[in-house]
């Protein structure tokens, strides 16, 4: 047998363990990534998870303070149990809706805040079953400083609130 013969078969397997076993040097040569080169691409996908992760996480903890924030600032308006109501004032300030709020319960009533589809709140001395008694409130509290000139009644079929 010739030499050439018997290198030919000797240098096919030895290349192809070259190939097989993952040679760094081997890879370098042909273009394919090397094992360091793996290992850095693996760990940048860990790390853009991580990053992913973290965002969703920081999203939903924002989502959920926001919700709690929300719950906690909620604004505390009574329930429309009468179907007339008369109107002191309407506030686009919620302040200004508490302020006139104080001031009525100081002269003993009980008011009502009620929220509307505007965005404007408003300030309501009481609340009435009908018509005719809330008219006769409006009669009863005109001679009364607080009373503004445009004192109205809400009539809660009309629903502008919420």
């Amino acid at each position: 047998m010739k030499k050439s013969q018997i290198m030919r078969p000797v240098l096919g397997m030895l290349l192809a363990a070259l190939l097989l076993t993952g040679c760094d040097w081997v890879k370098r040569q042909l273009g394919m990534p090397t094992s360091e080169d793996l290992a850095k691409l693996k760990m940048e996908m860990e790390q853009k998870e991580l990053r992913e992760k973290q965002i969703k996480d920081s999203i939903e903890a924002a989502r959920l303070d926001s919700l709690r924030l929300a719950q906690e600032k909620e604004i505390p308006y009574s329930k429309l149990d009468k179907k007339y109501y008369v109107i002191m004032g309407s506030f686009k300030e919620i302040a200004n809706a508490d302020i006139l709020k104080a001031e009525l319960e100081k002269i003993g009533y009980t008011p009502v805040r009620i929220a509307l589809k505007n965005g404007f709140d408003m300030v309501a001395l009481a609340g009435f079953d009908t018509y005719g008694q809330a008219a006769a409130e409006i009669s009863k509290i005109e001679d009364n400083d607080l009373c503004p000139y445009d004192v109205w009644i809400y009539d809660v079929a009309q629903a502008l609130h919420e």
